[in-house]
């Protein structure tokens, strides 16, 4: 069995894969002080919950951006699992090429988004990523991962705004019920929520673009539910793309 293990500046999920089949999954809010032993607790009772013995783990695999908790994990890794996981990044063997101007530049999670996309839809395809950022990922027809953008996303948008502006505080990202907001809070829900969909596809406009072609448009992230039907490109979401990028790249270690 394969544990992926996606850990992200927000959120850290973790998956386990029997036979190419996802059995579960998690989200939790990443603990930037965690220590080793408290990870190892964490997930190990984790992957109990999943009705699974730790003892029939055989691999690990961790995608991370953020580089004070990787070596936690993998540490863990090692003490709770005995397994040496694979870290991915640009430097281990990928099914899609990176043709970044600095492919060790880009993230784990963008390269496990690409892999899986590409490998489930082919290209040309664009993936949107919502999470503590908005990343959107091009795949071109012959696998090349072109690179993309990074934007700002609506939690991080709505924490500056509570903590640049005085009278200004923050809410939950949801749609309004009124584009015109009759209140402070209702204002803020809807300059959030419409100014993520303008930029998300506004974004997309230019890609296509300068792509000269129509890609298929994809979400993913936790908040990506909540945007799907109000943009004009997204045309599916799939909360665990990126878990499952991460098993296929182990997959393909040994190929």
């Amino acid at each position: 069995m394969l544990l992926t293990i996606d850990i992200g500046n927000t959120n850290t999920v973790a998956g386990v894969f029997d036979n190419g089949r996802l059995i579960d999954h998690f989200r939790v809010a990443s603990n930037h002080a965690l220590t080793v032993d408290e990870c190892g607790f964490f997930m190990t009772g984790l992957v109990e919950r999943m009705g699974i013995k730790s003892s029939e783990l055989d691999r690990v695999v961790i995608g991370s951006v953020v580089p004070s908790l990787t070596p936690v994990y993998e540490k863990m890794s090692e003490k709770y699992f005995k397994i040496k996981p694979l870290l991915v990044s640009s430097a281990v063997k990928l099914p899609i090429k990176i043709a970044y101007d600095d492919p060790s530049a880009v993230g784990a999670d963008r390269i496990a988004n690409a892999v899986a996309a590409f490998d489930k839809f082919g290209g040309p395809i664009i993936i949107v990523d919502f999470g503590t950022t908005i990343n959107f990922d091009v795949v071109t027809t012959d696998g090349q991962y072109l690179g993309g953008a990074i934007a700002p996303g609506p939690e991080m948008s709505a924490s500056q705004l509570a903590a640049k502006a005085a009278r200004l505080f923050e809410v939950r990202i949801e749609k309004p019920a009124h584009a015109i907001g009759k209140n402070t809070a209702e204002s803020i829900k809807s300059g959030l929520f419409y100014g993520t969909v303008g930029q998300v596809d506004k974004i997309i406009d230019n890609i296509c673009e300068e792509l000269g072609a129509k890609p298929k448009v994809i979400g993913t992230g936790g908040l990506a539910g909540d945007f799907q039907n109000h943009s004009k490109y997204i045309e599916s979401i799939h909360p665990a793309l990126t878990l499952e990028g991460l098993k296929i790249i182990s997959d393909y270690q040994s190929s």
